[in-house]
């Protein structure tokens, strides 16, 4: 590629930073839930709303730059929609529930997933209503997948398609149930240690891209405040996900999926350890109200396969999705 087609794309992408709007929680005093958008600079009249999963925010996700401007949003913004990604309550750059101040003991499960879905009716509201976007593509990744399918179905009508990235399924075998707690705590390095998959992948094999070892970390650290008398370098992550989880992998979910009438999207890595094919074909025969149903497996890819080296394959196979779905008649 000659060198002024270089630096014309490095200044391209360099161009999309992200704006962060704050939303007021209804109900919640003092609550808010942050949206992160990025403006396309030539619309096409469609917006993508990235949640994310269990543990770290939508800017450690979608919004994480492997580059000057090279993020998962920035490549859908780069291809006309207006990318946002949102933090659930106790993530990133929204605000910390009272329970999370407080002894792990002490409440209820933070940000179980109806309340992480009345969030998400906030940030569609908000694009429909301030930003002026009729058309809204939810993309969900992990745990999101469960409060994502859980506002599809209870608003028919709203979305023009659903993305499941790595959904939690039913498993034959499920794990003990946790205890009761508010919320849990892990260091950066340690859920570092935990995306490499060191213990599934074959010996030798990484496929991190090498800017998450560099850069990732000390944001995921960053992500969080310090509540004192915490062990050194521990976050305070909501303990609601992992209630879900645990109920999801029951085969429990708090949304019945033939109620959902959007296409349906089913995308996953070939070493993902919380879905494979026979799992994820399964759970896509349960949106039996949906227009359209597709399922990839990708090759090379984890659970957090939009941190890895064929993030690109998953970014080009969903906005193939979006422009499928887009192209039908609500």
């Amino acid at each position: 590629m000659p060198v002024l087609s270089v630096l014309g794309l490095a200044s391209a992408l360099a161009a999309l930073p992200a704006i962060t709007t704050d939303l007021p929680v209804p109900h919640e005093p003092a609550q808010h839930v942050a949206l992160h958008c990025i403006a396309p600079a030539h619309p096409n009249g469609e917006s993508v709303l990235f949640v994310h999963g269990a543990s770290f925010p939508a800017m450690l996700a979608f919004g994480f730059e492997f580059g000057p401007g090279d993020s998962w949003m920035g490549f859908m913004a780069r291809r006309g929609f207006l990318a946002c990604g949102l933090d659930f309550l106790g993530f990133g750059a929204s605000s910390r529930p009272a329970a999370m101040q407080a002894a792990a003991a002490g409440a209820g499960p933070v940000t179980r997933a109806p309340a992480a879905a009345r969030q998400i009716a906030l940030a569609v509201d908000y694009l429909r209503t301030q930003r002026h976007m009729a058309t809204v593509h939810l993309v969900a990744h992990s745990w999101g997948t469960i409060p994502a399918a859980t506002y599809a179905a209870g608003h028919p009508g709203a979305l023009r398609s659903l993305t499941l990235f790595g959904p939690v399924v039913p498993r034959a075998q499920a794990g003990a149930v946790s205890g009761r707690m508010a919320w849990w705590g892990i260091t950066a390095q340690e859920r570092y240690r935990q995306l490499r998959f060191a213990d599934v992948l074959p010996p030798g094999m990484v496929l991190l891209e090498p800017a998450v070892g560099k850069a990732w970390t000390a944001a995921f650290e960053a992500s969080a405040p310090r509540v004192p008398g915490d062990p050194p370098g521990e976050l305070r992550i909501p303990a609601g996900p992992v209630a879900d989880i645990e109920a999801a992998e029951r085969g429990s979910y708090p949304y019945a999926a033939g109620d959902i009438k959007a296409p349906v999207f089913v995308v996953y890595g070939d070493y993902d350890t919380v879905v494979d094919d026979a799992g994820a074909a399964a759970f896509l025969a349960r949106f039996t109200g949906s227009t359209l149903r597709w399922r990839l497996r990708i090759d090379y890819g984890t659970h957090v396969m939009h941190l890895e080296r064929e993030r690109h394959s998953l970014y080009e196979s969903v906005w193939a999705f979006l422009r499928a779905a887009g192209s039908r008649t609500p």
